[in-house]
């Protein structure tokens, strides 16, 4: 007797809940990417709320590294290849009057929501290593979820599959899983983690060695220096070099009361936010090359640009922080501490503290490390609640944003936008900041 396969059960409710949430999966894990490549970029995700609630923490562990190094796309890209198969299963499942390809589509799904399940499994455990909830990731576990209950409690018993459906499926799968990935790598390549600085190439700590190509004493000349820098570097310097002189020049903004010394030929002015990665990264950059440099070439300039509403305006919505009001948040409250530390004579230590410190969630660890120095806590309070310190906040976000700033850190030499290439903040301080010296001829 010849089995009959029967139609597909609860169709109408299968296909929307298999619908829904494999569209609603891919439209996060989207979001998730734009999210990530938004912070590769030196920018904040509005998935980081704190410590706690922080997505970028989840991203940034090593199992998300190893992702990304073996396989070619972010955690996040994944995600969106998942929900992209997840919806090409849900569609095939239309055809269910054709008992062979209603075979394969249901293993097909039920496969692709068994892989799923496994990877949110494996993330949720990853992000309880990482002492991190990440929002978007339990979002993403609860319509991976739904899918999966679809494809397994609604869709045909087994015994009413076609023979050969399951090792066609399997092959179907793998090939939703290569094609996709084939097709996103060129994106995945945005969201790779900045490449070690011709400064720090073994690492970001102030210790590290002198990389290969870099003199370990501060060069007697602008073309002994470029004469040692390997190709790469020599590449990297010559694109960032063009790119300046294509920039209209613009008068530098005057620095307040504080800050550098303007009697340098090349100011380097930093806009940070004391959550940001990179700019850890690019302060333990700075405190080298002022090492590396004759003393008095070059004026760096800390400037401030904290991603948080609390004190951050623009064309939406005003901040909420006020004149007399004392910050509340860590990112307002860091910018506002080192404003009034400027001058100090501990202020390059204490702002390597707070950006090095391991745990900073509170305006009161800032505070403690804030006034771990010569200036007490009654004093700066006082001086963060002022409206001047205020002022100078607001007018370094109003300067950063007449650039076009997009993240941080972000820099201006000479008040000109350059980018994280220490070789080249070095040749302008050797060239004394003629970015026309006839040594650049020679790259």
């Amino acid at each position: 007797m010849t089995k009959q396969t029967r139609a597909l059960p609860l169709s109408k409710t299968s296909h929307v809940g298999l619908f829904l949430s494999a569209a609603f999966m891919s439209a996060l894990a989207l979001w998730q990417w734009l999210e990530l490549m938004k912070v590769r970029q030196g920018g904040s995700a509005a998935c980081s709320i704190n410590q706690t609630l922080n997505c970028e923490k989840v991203w940034d562990t090593a199992f998300a590294a190893w992702v990304q190094s073996t396989l070619g796309l972010p955690v996040a890209a994944w995600g969106l290849v998942w929900g992209l198969g997840a919806l090409a299963w849900a569609a095939g499942l239309c055809f269910k009057k054709n008992p062979a390809w209603l075979g394969i589509t249901t293993w097909g799904a039920r496969l692709w929501a068994l892989a799923g399940t496994l990877s949110c499994a494996l993330f949720a455990y990853v992000s309880w290593q990482a002492g991190s909830v990440c929002l978007s990731c339990m979002a993403t576990f609860a319509l991976v979820l739904t899918y999966a209950f679809c494809a397994f409690a609604l869709l045909p018993l087994y015994s009413h599959l076609a023979k050969n459906s399951f090792p066609l499926a399997s092959l179907l799968c793998l090939a939703f899983v290569l094609l996709p990935t084939a097709l996103l790598q060129p994106l995945g390549e945005k969201t790779l983690p900045p490449p070690p600085s011709p400064l720090l190439a073994s690492g970001d700590n102030d210790s590290a060695p002198t990389p290969a190509g870099y003199p370990s004493a501060t060069p007697p000349s602008l073309e002994d220096f470029l004469a040692g820098l390997d190709t790469k570097t020599r590449s990297q310097l010559k694109q960032a070099r063009a790119a300046f002189l294509a920039k209209p020049g613009r008068p530098v903004a005057a620095p307040t009361p504080g800050r550098s010394h303007r009697q340098a030929p090349v100011v380097l002015q930093d806009f940070t936010d004391i959550k940001c990665g990179h700019c850890k990264t690019a302060e333990t950059v700075l405190a080298q090359l002022l090492r590396s440099v004759p003393e008095g070439s070059i004026a760096v300039e800390p400037r401030y640009y904290p991603l948080d509403r609390e004190c951050h305006p623009s064309s939406v919505s005003p901040p909420l922080l006020l004149p007399d009001s004392p910050p509340k948040g860590v990112q307002c409250s860091a910018a506002l501490a080192q404003i009034c530390l400027e001058g100090a004579a501990d202020f390059a230590q204490l702002r390597h503290a707070l950006f090095h410190m391991a745990k900073l969630e509170t305006r009161a660890d800032v505070l403690a490390v804030a006034s771990s120095g010569k200036t007490s806590r009654a004093q700066l309070e006082a001086c963060m609640a002022s409206p001047d310190a205020l002022t100078r906040l607001y007018a370094d976000i109003a300067l950063a944003q007449s650039h076009g700033i997009e993240g941080t850190p972000f820099f201006l030499l000479n008040g000109k936008p350059v980018g994280l290439v220490p070789s080249f903040w070095v040749a302008m301080a050797l060239a004394k900041g003629n970015a026309e010296h006839p040594a650049f001829d020679t790259l």
